[in-house]
Protein backbone atom coordinates (compact mmCIF):
# COMPACT_ATOMS: atom_id res chain seq x y z
CA UNK A 1 0.00 0.00 0.00
CA UNK A 2 1.28 3.68 -1.13
CA UNK A 3 0.94 5.53 1.47
CA UNK A 4 1.23 7.14 4.73
CA UNK A 5 5.02 6.57 5.99
CA UNK A 6 6.28 7.81 2.32
CA UNK A 7 4.55 11.11 2.89
CA UNK A 8 5.56 12.32 6.14
CA UNK A 9 8.05 15.10 5.79
CA UNK A 10 7.77 17.00 8.79
CA UNK A 11 5.96 17.71 12.03
CA UNK A 12 4.53 21.42 12.29
CA UNK A 13 6.23 24.13 14.60
CA UNK A 14 5.86 23.86 17.94
CA UNK A 15 2.55 24.21 19.11
CA UNK A 16 1.27 26.11 22.40
CA UNK A 17 0.11 24.79 25.24
CA UNK A 18 -3.17 24.49 24.78
CA UNK A 19 -2.55 22.10 21.69
CA UNK A 20 -0.39 20.14 23.78
CA UNK A 21 -3.27 19.93 25.98
CA UNK A 22 -5.65 18.53 23.92
CA UNK A 23 -3.11 15.94 21.90
CA UNK A 24 -2.40 14.57 25.29
CA UNK A 25 -5.99 14.21 25.91
CA UNK A 26 -6.57 12.78 23.04
CA UNK A 27 -3.79 9.85 23.45
CA UNK A 28 -5.61 9.22 26.90
CA UNK A 29 -9.09 9.11 25.14
CA UNK A 30 -7.56 6.81 22.44
CA UNK A 31 -6.04 4.29 24.40
CA UNK A 32 -8.85 3.81 27.29
CA UNK A 33 -11.75 4.22 24.83
CA UNK A 34 -10.78 2.51 22.01
CA UNK A 35 -7.39 0.56 22.20
CA UNK A 36 -7.41 -1.12 25.48
CA UNK A 37 -11.33 -1.86 25.22
CA UNK A 38 -10.57 -3.15 21.76
CA UNK A 39 -7.82 -5.76 22.43
CA UNK A 40 -9.76 -7.05 25.66
CA UNK A 41 -12.88 -7.90 23.44
CA UNK A 42 -10.21 -9.83 21.00
CA UNK A 43 -8.46 -12.06 23.97
CA UNK A 44 -12.08 -12.53 24.94
CA UNK A 45 -12.83 -14.07 21.90
CA UNK A 46 -9.75 -15.96 21.26
CA UNK A 47 -10.45 -17.29 24.56
CA UNK A 48 -13.83 -18.48 23.36
CA UNK A 49 -12.63 -19.98 20.24
CA UNK A 50 -9.73 -21.89 21.88
CA UNK A 51 -11.99 -23.78 24.34
CA UNK A 52 -14.62 -24.59 21.79
CA UNK A 53 -12.14 -25.50 19.19
CA UNK A 54 -10.87 -27.98 22.44
CA UNK A 55 -14.15 -29.25 22.82
CA UNK A 56 -14.79 -30.15 19.08
CA UNK A 57 -11.80 -32.37 19.45
CA UNK A 58 -12.60 -34.09 22.11
CA UNK A 59 -16.35 -34.71 21.26
CA UNK A 60 -16.44 -33.79 17.17
CA UNK A 61 -20.01 -33.55 16.15
CA UNK A 62 -22.13 -31.12 13.89
CA UNK A 63 -23.13 -29.15 16.79
CA UNK A 64 -19.58 -28.40 18.07
CA UNK A 65 -18.43 -27.56 14.82
CA UNK A 66 -21.06 -25.04 14.71
CA UNK A 67 -19.90 -23.95 18.13
CA UNK A 68 -16.53 -23.10 16.43
CA UNK A 69 -17.48 -22.29 13.82
CA UNK A 70 -19.33 -19.45 15.63
CA UNK A 71 -16.78 -18.86 18.09
CA UNK A 72 -14.76 -17.96 14.73
CA UNK A 73 -16.96 -15.98 13.74
CA UNK A 74 -17.14 -13.63 16.97
CA UNK A 75 -13.32 -13.75 16.78
CA UNK A 76 -13.19 -12.37 13.59
CA UNK A 77 -15.68 -9.91 14.24
CA UNK A 78 -13.04 -8.69 17.28
CA UNK A 79 -9.74 -8.92 15.53
CA UNK A 80 -12.02 -6.67 12.20
CA UNK A 81 -12.56 -3.76 14.84
CA UNK A 82 -8.68 -3.45 15.89
CA UNK A 83 -7.38 -4.54 12.46
CA UNK A 84 -6.42 -1.32 11.86
CA UNK A 85 -4.20 -0.54 14.76
CA UNK A 86 -1.33 -1.77 13.44
CA UNK A 87 0.89 -0.17 16.29
CA UNK A 88 2.12 -1.14 19.77
CA UNK A 89 2.63 -4.51 21.25
CA UNK A 90 0.89 -6.15 18.10
CA UNK A 91 3.65 -4.41 15.78
CA UNK A 92 6.56 -6.94 18.19
CA UNK A 93 7.46 -10.33 17.39
CA UNK A 94 5.76 -10.68 13.95
CA UNK A 95 2.14 -10.41 16.04
CA UNK A 96 0.43 -8.81 13.31
CA UNK A 97 1.64 -11.10 10.42
CA UNK A 98 1.30 -14.07 12.78
CA UNK A 99 -2.59 -13.54 13.46
CA UNK A 100 -3.25 -12.08 10.27
CA UNK A 101 -1.54 -13.25 6.99
CA UNK A 102 -3.38 -11.19 4.37
CA UNK A 103 -3.22 -10.79 1.42
CA UNK A 104 -2.19 -14.01 -0.18
CA UNK A 105 -2.65 -13.35 -3.77
CA UNK A 106 -0.79 -16.89 -4.51
CA UNK A 107 -2.50 -18.98 -2.13
CA UNK A 108 0.64 -19.39 -0.09
CA UNK A 109 -1.00 -20.19 3.38
CA UNK A 110 -3.38 -23.04 1.39
CA UNK A 111 -0.42 -24.94 0.08
CA UNK A 112 1.32 -24.65 3.49
CA UNK A 113 -1.57 -25.86 5.09
CA UNK A 114 -2.31 -28.45 3.11
CA UNK A 115 0.99 -30.01 3.10
CA UNK A 116 0.92 -30.26 6.55
CA UNK A 117 -2.72 -32.00 6.43
CA UNK A 118 -0.94 -34.45 3.78
CA UNK A 119 2.29 -34.88 5.71
CA UNK A 120 0.45 -35.15 8.83
CA UNK A 121 3.15 -32.93 10.67
CA UNK A 122 3.26 -33.10 14.15
CA UNK A 123 5.19 -30.26 14.73
CA UNK A 124 1.81 -28.10 14.00
CA UNK A 125 -0.42 -29.32 16.54
CA UNK A 126 2.11 -28.22 19.31
CA UNK A 127 1.53 -24.61 19.57
CA UNK A 128 5.03 -23.70 20.70
CA UNK A 129 6.14 -25.00 17.71
CA UNK A 130 3.85 -23.75 15.57
CA UNK A 131 4.56 -20.09 16.97
CA UNK A 132 8.27 -20.80 14.91
CA UNK A 133 6.90 -21.88 12.25
CA UNK A 134 5.50 -19.73 8.37
CA UNK A 135 3.20 -16.75 9.88
CA UNK A 136 0.79 -18.56 7.08
CA UNK A 137 0.38 -21.14 9.40
CA UNK A 138 -0.62 -19.48 12.27
CA UNK A 139 -3.32 -17.12 12.77
CA UNK A 140 -7.40 -16.30 11.95
CA UNK A 141 -6.70 -17.45 7.75
CA UNK A 142 -4.95 -20.73 8.62
CA UNK A 143 -7.83 -21.55 11.14
CA UNK A 144 -10.22 -20.21 8.18
CA UNK A 145 -8.97 -22.61 6.11
CA UNK A 146 -9.02 -25.59 8.85
CA UNK A 147 -12.34 -25.03 9.44
CA UNK A 148 -14.38 -24.35 6.50
CA UNK A 149 -11.57 -25.28 3.45
CA UNK A 150 -11.78 -28.95 1.78
CA UNK A 151 -12.05 -31.81 3.47
CA UNK A 152 -13.16 -29.50 6.85
CA UNK A 153 -16.00 -32.47 6.69
CA UNK A 154 -13.54 -34.97 8.25
CA UNK A 155 -13.66 -32.55 11.62
CA UNK A 156 -17.22 -34.29 11.83
CA UNK A 157 -15.34 -37.84 12.39
CA UNK A 158 -12.71 -39.12 14.82
CA UNK A 159 -10.98 -40.60 12.45
CA UNK A 160 -7.29 -40.29 11.73
CA UNK A 161 -7.27 -37.20 9.53
CA UNK A 162 -9.89 -35.62 11.32
CA UNK A 163 -8.00 -36.23 14.78
CA UNK A 164 -4.84 -34.10 13.11
CA UNK A 165 -7.28 -31.49 11.34
CA UNK A 166 -8.65 -30.62 14.65
CA UNK A 167 -5.51 -30.73 16.69
CA UNK A 168 -3.98 -28.51 14.21
CA UNK A 169 -6.69 -26.26 14.50
CA UNK A 170 -6.62 -26.41 18.30
CA UNK A 171 -3.06 -25.52 18.35
CA UNK A 172 -3.42 -22.48 15.86
CA UNK A 173 -6.62 -21.47 18.20
CA UNK A 174 -4.27 -21.21 21.27
CA UNK A 175 -1.63 -19.44 19.15
CA UNK A 176 -4.25 -17.06 18.53
CA UNK A 177 -5.44 -16.80 22.05
CA UNK A 178 -1.69 -16.45 23.15
CA UNK A 179 -1.24 -13.49 21.15
CA UNK A 180 -4.22 -11.88 21.95
CA UNK A 181 -3.38 -12.20 25.14
CA UNK A 182 0.69 -10.91 25.04
CA UNK A 183 -0.91 -8.07 23.35
CA UNK A 184 -3.81 -7.13 25.27
CA UNK A 185 -1.35 -7.23 28.25
CA UNK A 186 0.93 -5.21 26.56
CA UNK A 187 -1.38 -2.23 26.71
CA UNK A 188 -2.32 -2.29 30.25
CA UNK A 189 -1.77 0.38 32.67
CA UNK A 190 1.91 0.69 33.32
CA UNK A 191 3.06 -1.60 30.57
CA UNK A 192 5.76 0.18 28.33
CA UNK A 193 3.95 0.69 25.51
CA UNK A 194 1.30 1.93 27.36
CA UNK A 195 4.01 4.26 29.14
CA UNK A 196 5.34 5.51 25.64
CA UNK A 197 2.31 5.97 24.21
CA UNK A 198 1.10 8.68 26.80
CA UNK A 199 4.24 10.76 28.08
CA UNK A 200 6.39 10.23 25.15
CA UNK A 201 9.58 12.11 25.40
CA UNK A 202 12.66 12.45 23.84
CA UNK A 203 14.76 9.12 22.85
CA UNK A 204 11.34 7.30 23.57
CA UNK A 205 9.33 5.29 20.65
CA UNK A 206 6.74 8.62 20.43
CA UNK A 207 9.25 12.11 21.21
CA UNK A 208 6.29 14.56 21.25
CA UNK A 209 2.73 13.66 21.73
CA UNK A 210 1.81 15.09 17.98
CA UNK A 211 3.63 12.00 17.46
CA UNK A 212 1.25 9.75 18.92
CA UNK A 213 -1.45 11.84 17.58
CA UNK A 214 0.31 11.05 14.06
CA UNK A 215 0.09 7.48 14.54
CA UNK A 216 -3.80 7.33 15.25
CA UNK A 217 -4.29 9.71 12.24
CA UNK A 218 -2.03 7.14 10.31
CA UNK A 219 -4.19 4.31 11.65
CA UNK A 220 -7.79 5.87 10.97
CA UNK A 221 -6.57 7.13 7.06
CA UNK A 222 -4.97 4.41 6.77
CA UNK A 223 -7.62 2.23 7.59
CA UNK A 224 -10.45 3.68 5.17
CA UNK A 225 -8.12 3.41 2.23
CA UNK A 226 -7.48 -0.46 3.34
CA UNK A 227 -11.62 -1.00 3.05
CA UNK A 228 -12.10 1.22 0.06
CA UNK A 229 -9.05 -0.57 -1.89
CA UNK A 230 -8.03 -3.89 -0.49
CA UNK A 231 -11.15 -5.19 1.02
CA UNK A 232 -13.36 -4.06 -1.56
CA UNK A 233 -11.75 -2.76 -4.61
CA UNK A 234 -9.63 -5.37 -5.52
CA UNK A 235 -11.98 -8.43 -4.91
CA UNK A 236 -14.52 -6.33 -7.29
CA UNK A 237 -12.53 -5.10 -10.47
CA UNK A 238 -13.80 -3.08 -12.69
CA UNK A 239 -16.19 -5.50 -14.17
CA UNK A 240 -17.64 -8.75 -13.08
CA UNK A 241 -15.57 -10.26 -15.40
CA UNK A 242 -12.17 -8.64 -13.84
CA UNK A 243 -13.56 -9.84 -10.66
CA UNK A 244 -11.25 -11.91 -8.17
CA UNK A 245 -13.67 -12.71 -5.52
CA UNK A 246 -10.83 -14.54 -3.77
CA UNK A 247 -8.57 -12.07 -2.76
CA UNK A 248 -11.28 -10.84 -0.56
CA UNK A 249 -10.57 -11.59 3.43
CA UNK A 250 -11.78 -14.39 4.72
CA UNK A 251 -13.84 -15.74 1.41
CA UNK A 252 -14.03 -18.92 2.76
CA UNK A 253 -15.79 -18.23 5.92
CA UNK A 254 -18.36 -16.07 3.62
CA UNK A 255 -17.00 -12.84 6.08
CA UNK A 256 -15.58 -10.36 3.46
CA UNK A 257 -18.14 -7.88 4.03
CA UNK A 258 -18.40 -8.61 7.85
CA UNK A 259 -14.89 -8.00 7.85
CA UNK A 260 -14.70 -4.98 5.99
CA UNK A 261 -17.90 -3.55 8.09
CA UNK A 262 -15.72 -4.65 11.32
CA UNK A 263 -12.65 -2.44 10.09
CA UNK A 264 -15.13 0.46 9.41
CA UNK A 265 -16.50 0.35 13.11
CA UNK A 266 -12.81 0.25 14.57
CA UNK A 267 -12.78 3.49 12.31
CA UNK A 268 -15.74 4.98 13.70
CA UNK A 269 -15.03 4.30 17.08
CA UNK A 270 -11.46 5.45 17.20
CA UNK A 271 -12.54 8.51 14.73
CA UNK A 272 -15.93 9.57 17.62
CA UNK A 273 -14.05 8.29 20.77
CA UNK A 274 -9.82 8.81 20.26
CA UNK A 275 -10.46 12.35 19.69
CA UNK A 276 -10.09 12.93 15.80
CA UNK A 277 -13.51 14.04 15.70
CA UNK A 278 -13.19 16.51 18.24
CA UNK A 279 -9.98 17.84 15.99
CA UNK A 280 -12.31 18.26 12.97
CA UNK A 281 -15.17 19.41 15.68
CA UNK A 282 -12.96 22.38 16.28
CA UNK A 283 -11.93 23.24 12.85
CA UNK A 284 -15.00 23.42 11.17
CA UNK A 285 -17.97 22.74 13.02
CA UNK A 286 -20.66 19.86 12.12
CA UNK A 287 -18.38 18.28 9.88
CA UNK A 288 -17.34 15.42 11.90
CA UNK A 289 -21.30 14.79 11.93
CA UNK A 290 -20.79 14.47 8.25
CA UNK A 291 -17.84 11.99 8.24
CA UNK A 292 -19.75 9.95 10.80
CA UNK A 293 -22.95 9.70 8.88
CA UNK A 294 -21.03 8.04 5.97
CA UNK A 295 -18.97 5.47 7.99
CA UNK A 296 -22.27 4.72 9.24
CA UNK A 297 -23.93 4.25 5.88
CA UNK A 298 -21.20 2.20 4.55
CA UNK A 299 -21.45 -0.46 7.59
CA UNK A 300 -25.19 -0.45 7.08
CA UNK A 301 -24.84 -1.04 3.43
CA UNK A 302 -21.94 -4.15 4.56
CA UNK A 303 -24.17 -5.32 7.35
CA UNK A 304 -27.28 -5.63 4.58
CA UNK A 305 -25.67 -7.50 2.20
CA UNK A 306 -25.96 -10.97 3.01
CA UNK A 307 -24.50 -12.80 -0.06
CA UNK A 308 -20.63 -14.43 -0.16
CA UNK A 309 -18.25 -11.99 -2.32
CA UNK A 310 -18.34 -14.46 -5.07
CA UNK A 311 -21.93 -13.88 -5.51
CA UNK A 312 -21.51 -9.87 -4.60
CA UNK A 313 -18.90 -9.53 -7.72
CA UNK A 314 -21.41 -10.87 -10.04
CA UNK A 315 -24.47 -8.70 -8.91
CA UNK A 316 -24.42 -5.54 -10.77
CA UNK A 317 -27.60 -4.19 -8.05
CA UNK A 318 -24.61 -4.63 -5.36
CA UNK A 319 -21.65 -4.07 -7.58
CA UNK A 320 -23.48 -0.34 -7.69
CA UNK A 321 -23.97 0.01 -3.96
CA UNK A 322 -20.12 -0.72 -3.39
CA UNK A 323 -19.08 1.22 -5.50
CA UNK A 324 -21.10 4.27 -4.49
CA UNK A 325 -19.71 3.17 -1.37
CA UNK A 326 -15.77 3.38 -1.81
CA UNK A 327 -16.72 6.74 -3.46
CA UNK A 328 -18.35 8.29 0.33
CA UNK A 329 -15.46 6.78 2.20
CA UNK A 330 -12.84 8.64 -0.43
CA UNK A 331 -14.60 12.02 0.26
CA UNK A 332 -15.02 11.09 4.03
CA UNK A 333 -11.55 9.66 4.50
CA UNK A 334 -10.39 13.25 2.59
CA UNK A 335 -12.42 15.42 4.08
CA UNK A 336 -11.27 14.08 7.84
CA UNK A 337 -7.95 13.64 6.95
CA UNK A 338 -7.59 17.58 5.59
CA UNK A 339 -9.29 18.83 9.09
CA UNK A 340 -7.56 16.60 11.39
CA UNK A 341 -3.98 17.30 9.76
CA UNK A 342 -4.54 20.96 9.72
CA UNK A 343 -6.04 21.18 13.49
CA UNK A 344 -3.48 19.14 14.89
CA UNK A 345 -0.49 20.39 13.54
CA UNK A 346 0.75 17.70 10.72
CA UNK A 347 2.42 18.39 7.94
CA UNK A 348 2.46 15.71 4.66
CA UNK A 349 4.82 16.36 1.93
CA UNK A 350 1.72 15.57 -0.68
CA UNK A 351 -1.87 14.35 0.27
CA UNK A 352 -2.44 11.77 2.40
CA UNK A 353 -5.12 10.09 0.82
CA UNK A 354 -3.56 9.99 -2.55
CA UNK A 355 -2.43 6.63 -4.24
CA UNK A 356 -3.61 3.57 -4.55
Amino acid sequence: MRFLLAAILLFAGPANAHAETDHAAIAQAALSEVIRPGYAALSQQADSLKDRIELLCKEPSASSLDASRDAFIAAVGAWSRVEILRFGPISTDHRYERLFYWPDPKGLGRRQIEKALSKQDQSVTEPDALAGKSVALQGLPALEYLLYGDGAEALLTPSDGGAFRCAFASSVATNIDRIARAVAEGWREGAASSKAFLTPKPGSLYRTSKEVILELFKSFTSGIELVRDQKLGKPLGASPQQARPRLAAFWRSGLSLANAAGNLEGIRVLFAKGGLAAIVADESPGVENSVLFDLNHAIEVLRGIDQPMAKVVEDEALRGKIEALRVSLKSAGQTAADEISRGAGLSFGFNAMDGD
